[in-house]
Protein backbone atom coordinates (compact mmCIF):
# COMPACT_ATOMS: atom_id res chain seq x y z
CA UNK A 1 0.00 0.00 0.00
CA UNK A 2 1.29 3.44 -0.89
CA UNK A 3 1.62 5.72 2.11
CA UNK A 4 2.98 8.89 0.53
CA UNK A 5 0.24 11.46 -0.02
CA UNK A 6 1.70 12.76 -3.29
CA UNK A 7 1.91 9.24 -4.68
CA UNK A 8 -1.70 8.62 -3.69
CA UNK A 9 -2.85 11.83 -5.35
CA UNK A 10 -0.97 10.85 -8.52
CA UNK A 11 -2.58 7.39 -8.38
CA UNK A 12 -6.06 8.94 -8.04
CA UNK A 13 -5.41 11.20 -11.02
CA UNK A 14 -4.15 8.29 -13.12
CA UNK A 15 -7.14 6.14 -12.18
CA UNK A 16 -9.49 9.02 -13.00
CA UNK A 17 -7.88 9.37 -16.45
CA UNK A 18 -8.33 5.63 -17.07
CA UNK A 19 -11.95 5.83 -15.94
CA UNK A 20 -12.57 8.84 -18.17
CA UNK A 21 -11.20 6.93 -21.17
CA UNK A 22 -13.36 3.89 -20.50
CA UNK A 23 -16.41 6.08 -19.89
CA UNK A 24 -15.89 7.84 -23.22
CA UNK A 25 -15.64 4.44 -24.93
CA UNK A 26 -18.84 3.29 -23.21
CA UNK A 27 -20.75 6.52 -23.91
CA UNK A 28 -19.19 8.04 -27.05
CA UNK A 29 -22.10 10.46 -27.54
CA UNK A 30 -25.12 11.51 -25.53
CA UNK A 31 -27.22 9.34 -27.87
CA UNK A 32 -25.10 6.17 -27.99
CA UNK A 33 -23.96 3.53 -25.51
CA UNK A 34 -21.40 0.93 -26.58
CA UNK A 35 -22.03 -1.99 -24.23
CA UNK A 36 -18.86 -3.75 -25.40
CA UNK A 37 -16.99 -1.37 -23.09
CA UNK A 38 -19.21 -1.82 -20.02
CA UNK A 39 -16.97 -4.29 -18.18
CA UNK A 40 -13.86 -2.14 -18.72
CA UNK A 41 -15.69 0.95 -17.49
CA UNK A 42 -16.94 -0.84 -14.37
CA UNK A 43 -13.44 -2.14 -13.61
CA UNK A 44 -11.92 1.33 -14.08
CA UNK A 45 -14.57 2.86 -11.83
CA UNK A 46 -13.92 0.26 -9.13
CA UNK A 47 -10.17 0.87 -9.36
CA UNK A 48 -10.69 4.63 -9.08
CA UNK A 49 -12.96 4.19 -6.06
CA UNK A 50 -10.38 1.97 -4.32
CA UNK A 51 -7.55 4.44 -4.92
CA UNK A 52 -9.70 7.34 -3.71
CA UNK A 53 -10.54 5.34 -0.58
CA UNK A 54 -6.83 4.77 0.11
CA UNK A 55 -6.17 8.51 -0.25
CA UNK A 56 -9.10 9.35 2.02
CA UNK A 57 -7.93 6.87 4.64
CA UNK A 58 -4.38 8.25 4.43
CA UNK A 59 -5.60 11.82 4.97
CA UNK A 60 -7.79 10.83 7.91
CA UNK A 61 -5.03 8.78 9.54
CA UNK A 62 -2.33 11.40 8.93
CA UNK A 63 -4.34 14.28 10.35
CA UNK A 64 -6.35 12.38 12.94
CA UNK A 65 -9.74 13.35 11.53
CA UNK A 66 -12.86 11.38 10.76
CA UNK A 67 -14.35 10.90 7.33
CA UNK A 68 -17.18 13.20 8.37
CA UNK A 69 -14.71 15.94 9.35
CA UNK A 70 -12.87 15.51 6.05
CA UNK A 71 -16.11 15.81 4.12
CA UNK A 72 -17.02 18.92 6.07
CA UNK A 73 -13.64 20.46 5.29
CA UNK A 74 -13.95 19.56 1.61
CA UNK A 75 -17.37 21.18 1.32
CA UNK A 76 -16.51 24.39 3.15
Amino acid sequence: MTTDGKELVAAVRAAARRHNSTWEALVPTSFLINLEHEAAEEAAYAEMAAVKRRLRDHICETYGISIRELASLASA
